[in-house]
């Protein structure tokens, strides 16, 4: 029998598999993506902080299930393009909100996104997609609850 030092029991290791399938769905996007002004991480940071500004770096951080060292890096060049506005806000908390320049990406790359979600869940079968949907829902809370 072929041992697979990824699997235990003939089940491939789950990290790597939802690795390699996000890897694969980033890719697929920013290719459909590739005439906007975002790419897809960009645009879902930016979408973020559209629905929750201003808001406050630790709860983007939690929202986007990213540690604060992770958020800042993918801050930084949004900062610097001048499509967010990231300030001290309520007990010198950072605060991050999106520019006019900001909303202009994200109203310019929103085709783009919606095309890429209508291309995969069409292929992919909406039923379907619900259910994986559901269960990478279970998956972030099943692993942050083993965090403790």
């Amino acid at each position: 029998m072929h041992h697979n030092s990824l699997s235990i029991d003939g089940v491939a290791c789950a990290c790597n598999a939802l690795r390699k399938a996000a890897r694969a769905m980033t890719r697929f996007y920013d290719e459909v993506m590739e005439g906007s002004a975002l790419s897809l991480t960009q645009f879902a940071v930016l979408r973020n902080i559209a629905r929750h500004e201003p808001v406050p770096l630790m709860d983007l951080a939690h929202v986007l299930v990213m540690d604060r060292t992770t958020l800042y890096r993918t801050l930084k060049p949004l900062e610097r393009e001048g499509w967010i506005a990231v300030a001290e806000g309520k007990g010198r908390a950072k605060q991050a909100r999106l520019t006019a320049q900001g909303r202009d990406a994200v109203a310019n790359s929103q085709g783009a996104w919606e095309e890429a979600q209508r291309r995969m869940i069409g292929a992919f079968g909406p039923e379907r997609w619900a259910g994986v949907e559901a269960a990478l829902g279970d998956l972030v809370t099943l692993a942050q609850g083993s965090q403790a």
